[in-house]
Formats: C-alpha cells, structure tokens, sequence
C-alpha cells in the first residue's frame, strides 16, 4: 500500500510530537515503541510455548509460489536452537525452518525436510532485528530461503500440492523447543501479489488482525511487545533472608543489592547479576530504605537520617567507610527521597519510626559526608509512604499515609494532596486537595517523576498491587496509565522504589515486601515508555477491513458462493473446508457445516462496513481520551492545560444536555471554586478567551454567551464524537425498530472509541459519565438483541466486544460472545474469553463468577 503525501506528513508530525513529550525524559524518537510477537520459549513450561497461527488456522491455496517474509530478533541469553515456521501441505508434507545444530557448537538457520537439511551459514546475531523470507516454489520443486542478508535453497517434492497451512513457533508432532524470538511484520504474497500483511502491534488479546483485508492471525500463549508500554513487566523475583537493601543506577541501569557479606549488581536491561564480596566496614543504616546510588560521584552510599551520616561502598577496596555498626532501628522508614540536579542534592521527607507519622525535611548534597535537617515553615502533617520530587526550585510531595498529630495510636488516614515546598524560602503550602472519598490506596514508592509537556508527574501507589499513575500539576486529577500488577503478597514492612533510565527510556519499580519471619519477597518490574493506552492497542473486529477493495471482492465472492451454497447445498455439506482466492488476493471460505444459512451470511456481509467518521481534522474528540485537532490535522491536545480543557468538556457537554448551555456562574463555581468571587470571574474571563482563540484553528465552533448563560455554537464542518453518538442514539430510540445497516455501521463505529473521558478524572463528570455509560450500554443490549435473534454472528460478536468496551463486566456480552464462538468451533477461543472475564470478574468484585461455561456455550 502506497503511503499519500499528506499521510507522510502527518506521520511525521506524530513522531515530533511524541518525540517532544519524552524529551524531558531522555527518550530517543528512533526507539519509541517495541512492538511485536514475544514466543515464550525455554523459560516456561512445553505446553505455555507460543504459536502463532496465521489466516486463523486455514491454509492458503497456492498455484505458483507462497512467499511468507517477516523480521525476526534472536533473544540474548537463551539457548539459540528451536522451531521458528512450519510450512504444512494438504498432502501432509511439514517444512520446518528452525534454528538446529550445525558443525561444531554452532547453531545455524535451517530448513528441514523429512532427513533433509540445509542451512544458512551464518552465525546468528542476537538482540537485531533481521529479515527473514521464505519462498515455496512449486512449479520448481524447491524452497528458498533469505535470512539476515545470506540465501540458501531446499530442494522438496512440491508439485501437486494444493494449499499450505502456515504455523510459528510450537506446533505439534515436532520438537517441542522453541526458538527464543520476537517476530514482528509477517506478510503472506500469494503468485506474485502480497494479500496480508500482520504488524503484530495491536491486538485483541490472543488474536491479531492484518493490515489489508482484517484477516485473523491466532495466537496461544503471545506476548504482545507493546503491552511493555501498558504493563509492568517482571525482570527480577528472589526470596532473600538476613539484612537487605536496594539502590539504583539511572544512568546504567544496574540495581545494587545490598546484603552484610557480599553487593550483587543486576543490569536491569540485560537481567544479568555478578557479585562482589563485602570485605570490610559497615552500613550508616542497616535496615532497609536507606540507600542509594550518586551518579555524579558513581558512589553507592548507605545513610541514616537521624544520625545524620553517610557510608560509602567503594568498588576498589569492597569496603564501607563507616568503622562502626549501627543496629538501631531507623526513625524515618518509608521515607519520601528525590534527587534535585539545581543544586546536585538529595531531598528527604517524612517517614515512620518508633510509633510515629514524621514530616522532618532533609538534605544531603553529593560528595558530602553530612545529612542535614533543613528546617521549613508551616510544617506538612506527618505521613509515610509519599512520593517526591523537585521541579525548578520546588519540592513537591504527593499522598503517604499518617495523621495531624503524627502518633500512631490516633487513627491514620490517606492523603489525597500535592503539597510543595520552595527550597528556596523554605516555605510549604497545598498545591490542591482531592475531594476523592476515602477509599484509595495512597501508599506511594518514594520518588515521582515529572513531565513539563503536560505539567503532570507520575508516581506508584500500592493499589492493586503496584499501578502507575499520571498526577496533575494543576488540578486534583490523577489517573492509572497502566494495568496493575496484582502484587498482593500480604507483608509486614514493605519498601517500593520508583526509577527511571532515560538511556534505556524505561520505568523500574522494585517491591520489597519484609514478611514476618524477616524474609524478603523482593520482584522489580519494568514499563517502557512512551506509555499507551488500553484503546491505543485495542484492534477490534471492527477494523478488519482497512482496504475498500476488500469488500468488492468479498461481496462478489459471497454472491458466487450463495448460489453455490444453495445449489449444491447437499454436495458440499458432505465436502471439507476449501479456500478460494480471486485475483486481487481475497480469501473466503465455505464450511463443510454452517451454524447459519449462507443467505443470511449474504444478508450481513453485503453490507460494506465503511469508515464513516473523521477525528483526524477539525475534531473535538471526547469518546476514549480527549483530543483536540485543528484544521490540518495537527493534534492540539498538549495547547490545552487543565483548566482549559476542563472548560471546554463543561461547555460541550452542558451544551447537549441543553441548548442553553450552562449558567455562567454554575461554570465559575465548578472551576474555580477555590478562588474568591473576583478572582474567579478574573480566571474564567482569561481562560474563556485562550478557549477562543484555540478554537479558532480547529473551524466553525465558537463559544456564545447569552442571557447569563454560556454554550458551544457548533458549525458544519467540526466533528464532535460525543455530540454525534448523541444524536444517533436519540434517532435509534426514536425509530423504535432495528436500524438499517449503514445507522447500524455508523452506531458501532463511533461506540468504538470507547467510554465518555476515561482519562479524565473530575468529580463534575461523573454524573455525565454515568448518564452515557447507560445510554450506550442499553442501545448496545438493544442492537445485540436484534442481530442475535437474525443470527448475524459476526455483528453480534462485534457488538459484544465494544460492550466489554463499556462495561468489562457485562454478562450478557459474555454470553452472546462465548454462545457465538461456539457454535463457529471456536471453543478454545470461547473458554479464554470466559476465563478472562472470570478473573477480572473476581478481581473487581472480590468474588468468584457463578454462571458455568456449558451455561453460556448454547445459551
């Protein structure tokens, strides 16, 4: 497919946008997302082996030749031998490409066939993406094969062959290794004509779908890369006795663990550990959260905050400096600690220790052998577990746990603050309170980072086990930017250490849980960034189709094959499954069984599922996350600060529910309700005017005022997702039947984006949240209704995915999906569906899921 010039520009516009929100934190643009197929390999059990089937299990019909090309990285620090792509015929001949044993020790690139080999000579490289591909040559009898920049050819009796199933990975009846591999960009050519083409990027779980034709690729046990950018990834896990303690390299990316008698140092990025021996010396503290590691003077320190020294490790000598040992107990366990590189100092703040919540600030400056007390004004109320870090001249603290009095025998409570004091004049203030219900976790890993492009830090918490969070300068909003970890071991102490490596543009958490028997249950978890989100990776069925020429040839080939069906009916029950392909490359399929007349298949799928909306230009996007674009596509969302945004999501939706809008003063008091009355209007007047002149670029929208009230006029040529879904939820209730296909089409599509603002978190919006939430819900429960009862499956299963889309936990989705799956024979596909509902079911409500599968696999 030919990339148009406006679709290169627009590319590149995305990548200097991405590339200018991870400067601050080192990302290089050439790295910003991995993605492809992980293949579990010799680290797990035989049966958790990846493999990747791809055409959704079905083999394709070959003429001439079947060209199967793909880039394929060997993985450090495994075995390089094992099984990569199976080539299977419908005469039950098996070509195997494998990584095998050669001459020597070496492991070579190879295919095989019966006892035949051939290989490519070559030593493999490890950690390089390199592209491989495989040509089945029919009329010639051969296979060849190019692999990172050298070829070689096989020789296989192929002549007569009709079709060829296409496997990575483990498949059955051969060895069971696994070659440790990531694959990514698979594409299938069929005589001379590329037809499919699988980034392995986004997903529906176990299930990806090609770039051309919305083809099905199936996979067993995957890895999807990208979801290192959604979900921490555990790289280290031991259970460790006697004194321990942890400290991090950003610039390297090494752990050092620390024990009495020996360092061990982990490379983070290659999960590499080497030891050296403590030869001498002791510890300024022997407890655990009292270490850390000076890039500036490359020294691993150990420090105690009430004596108010430090110990350095040197790695000439392997000695501590300290000549004495310290075994008290510390007074500031849980410490808050965060590096500010204005004056190459570390910040320490609050703590516990001996039955008491602490709010003490200190300081220790690099190449120092002091810590000191820094004494500020208006003291913080003391608390534990609370996050830090510097901006400019700022110190800012965010949740913990404690109380005002700061004794533990008074009741403790979470803080739902961002707190800062300026280091300068040594005075504290509240940046802003959340009027959140006392109900969310808010112990914090010590440290948070932050990020100027859109003035939010982001920090761990310990709810669900450890989850990233994204905290905003500006407002009391704070949301989860990955899934959780579900660390839930329960403990007696427990130390979280929050890091990052702008060189390796990763995340790094380590959860130290102290047991009662003193044991320590230490993992550290790693996320990449850039981060994404849960919708950025989502690939529903509903982008099975990204070429219109698809659906030509998949309408004409349905038409040839309902006459066929209904003709030979009797004939081809009694036939197996056989693929035909047209010229431009098309697969369609007649079962040997139907669960459905082929007529009312022809009835569904005449009906081109087209893209009817644009969010690219000229957009107020507020369905998934907000988004704003302008004129010429350019995104705008970075231009807009809290309070603008939040402005203009009022307005929007104020504008909906009437057509008045909203009252002025109702706007002033939501926004800006912490602000006397004079100010108040001051900031609204401000603010309403930058809103303007944003809206300026993005088309006809402009903001009226009229009669005390404030509303959005919306032109022609603006696009607003929240507005249109509106609109089409008020015809569907007002038509009171089934909807023709197209308002159907155009109903799922905008559905698609998902929830009304999942990112954004106001205590204004839950209401509207709320409200959208059931509308779309119930229309959904209404359209799966009707296409359930027409047996239009793949609309219902369709309809059932962008309702778990709304609500995770929708049973009636459940239902419809797994009754659907099986009855198309897809029961495995049916029971990883229902599993996965189960446990989020649990996780979520604390309980186990009732209803059995065998209820929902007829119902």
């Amino acid at each position: 497919m030919q990339t148009t010039c406006r679709q290169y520009t627009m590319k590149c516009k995305e990548l200097i946008l991405l590339f200018l929100f991870c400067w601050p934190l080192g990302i290089k643009a050439a790295s910003l997302h991995d993605y492809g197929l992980y293949f579990n390999s010799y680290h797990v059990p035989v049966n958790e082996r990846t493999t990747l089937s791809l055409e959704d299990g079905k083999p394709y019909p070959v003429k001439d030749n079947l060209v199967i090309s793909f880039y394929m990285l060997v993985r450090d620090r495994e075995p390089d031998f094992g099984s990569i792509l199976h080539l299977t015929t419908n005469e039950n001949q098996v070509i195997h490409f494998s990584l095998m044993a050669a001459d020597g020790h070496l492991n070579y690139p190879a295919l095989v066939f019966d006892d035949g080999m051939a290989f490519v000579k070559q030593p493999i490289e490890r950690g390089k993406w390199m592209p491989v591909s495989l040509k089945l040559n029919v009329r010639h009898n051969k296979i060849d094969l190019h692999f990172g920049g050298k070829d070689t050819t096989l020789v296989v009796p192929l002549r007569g062959i009709e079709n060829v199933k296409v496997q990575f990975g483990r498949v059955d009846g051969y060895i069971q290794d696994v070659a440790p591999m990531n694959i990514r960009d698979v594409r299938v050519s069929l005589d001379g004509e590329e037809i499919r083409h699988w980034m392995l990027w986004k997903h529906n779980k176990g299930i990806c779908y090609d770039e051309r034709a919305g083809v099905a690729a199936q996979a067993e046990c995957p890895f999807w890369l990208i979801d290192n950018h959604i979900e921490w990834r555990q790289i280290y896990a031991d259970k460790i006795t006697g004194r321990f303690d942890v400290a991090f390299n950003a610039r390297d990316a090494l752990f050092y663990f620390v024990h009495p008698d020996k360092v061990e140092v982990f490379d983070g990025d290659k999960g590499i550990v080497h030891t050296m021996p403590v030869r001498g010396g002791y510890l300024a503290m022997e407890f655990s959260n009292h270490l850390m590691y000076d890039t500036l003077s490359n020294s691993l320190l150990s420090y105690s905050l009430s004596q108010g020294n430090v110990s350095r490790f040197s790695f000439d000598t392997h000695v501590w400096s300290a000549g004495e040992s310290n075994k008290s107990e510390p007074y500031y366990f849980n410490h808050a600690r965060t590096f500010n590189a204005v004056d190459s100092s570390f910040y320490f703040f609050g703590g516990y220790g001996y039955y008491r919540y602490r709010s003490d600030l200190f300081c220790w400056k690099s190449g120092s052998d002091v810590v000191q007390k820094v004494a500020y004004e208006l003291a913080l109320e003391p608390r534990y577990s609370a996050a830090a870090t510097v901006v400019g001249d700022d110190l800012y603290i965010f949740g913990g746990r404690g109380n005002k009095v700061g004794k533990q025998g008074v009741d403790a409570y979470y803080y739902y603050d961002l707190s800062m004091i300026d280091l300068k004049t040594k005075q504290s203030r509240q940046v802003w309170k959340s009027q959140r219900p006392q109900q969310e976790m808010m112990l914090m890993a010590s440290s948070m980072y932050f990020d100027p492009t859109d003035s939010s830090f982001y920090a761990v918490s310990m709810a669900g086990g450890g989850k990233l969070l994204k905290i905003s300068l500006a407002d009391s909003v704070w949301t989860a930017v990955s899934r959780p970890i579900y660390n839930e071991i329960v403990y007696q102490d427990c130390d979280l250490g929050f890091y990052y490596s702008p060189l390796h543009s990763k995340f790094y958490l380590v959860i130290d849980k102290i047991v009662s028997d003193q044991t320590h249950d230490v993992a550290i978890y790693s996320i990449n960034r850039p981060l994404v989100s849960e919708l950025d990776i989502l690939q529903a069925a509903a982008e099975e189709s990204s070429s219109w020429y698809g659906y030509v040839v998949a309408v004409l080939i349905l038409l040839i094959g309902a006459a066929l069906v209904f003709r030979y009916r009797r004939k081809m029950q009694s036939e197996q499954s056989v693929l035909s392909v047209t010229k431009a490359g098309e697969l369609t399929q007649f079962p040997a069984e139907e669960k459905i007349s082929r007529s009312k298949v022809a009835e569904e799928e005449l009906q081109p599922v087209e893209k009817y909306f644009d969010r690219s230009r000229s957009a107020i996007s507020l369905l998934g996350t907000f988004n704003v674009r302008d004129k010429d596509g350019n995104d705008m969302a970075a231009s807009f600060t809290p309070r603008l945004k939040d402005l203009l999501i009022l307005l929007v939706l104020y504008t909906e529910k009437s057509e008045q809008g909203i009252l002025t003063k109702k706007a002033t008091d939501l926004l800006w309700f912490d602000k006397e009355e004079g100010a108040a209007r001051n900031n609204r007047n401000v603010t309403l005017r930058k809103l303007r002149v944003l809206l300026e670029s993005v088309g006809d929208v402009e903001i009226v005022s009229n009669n005390g009230f404030l509303c959005i006029n919306w032109g022609k040529d603006v696009f607003c997702d929240y507005r249109a879904v509106l609109a089409y939820i008020r015809q569907f209730n007002k038509k009171g039947e089934e909807p023709n296909r197209e308002l159907l089409n155009r109903i799922l599509e905008i559905l698609l984006y998902g929830p009304l603002l999942s990112n954004t978190v106001v205590d204004w919006l839950d209401e509207f949240k709320d409200t959208y939430s059931s509308l779309s819900i119930d229309l959904l429960k209404s359209l799966l209704d009707i296409e359930y009862r027409q047996n239009h499956q793949e609309t219902v299963l369709r309809i059932a995915d962008i309702m778990l889309l709304h609500d995770p936990l929708n049973e009636e989705a459940l239902a419809a999906k797994c009754a659907v799956l099986s009855a198309q024979g897809k029961k495995g596909i049916a029971k990883s569906v229902y599993d996965r509902f189960c446990r989020e079911y649990k996780d979520s409500l604390g309980e186990k899921y009732k209803v059995p599968f065998s209820d929902l696999e007829y119902s």
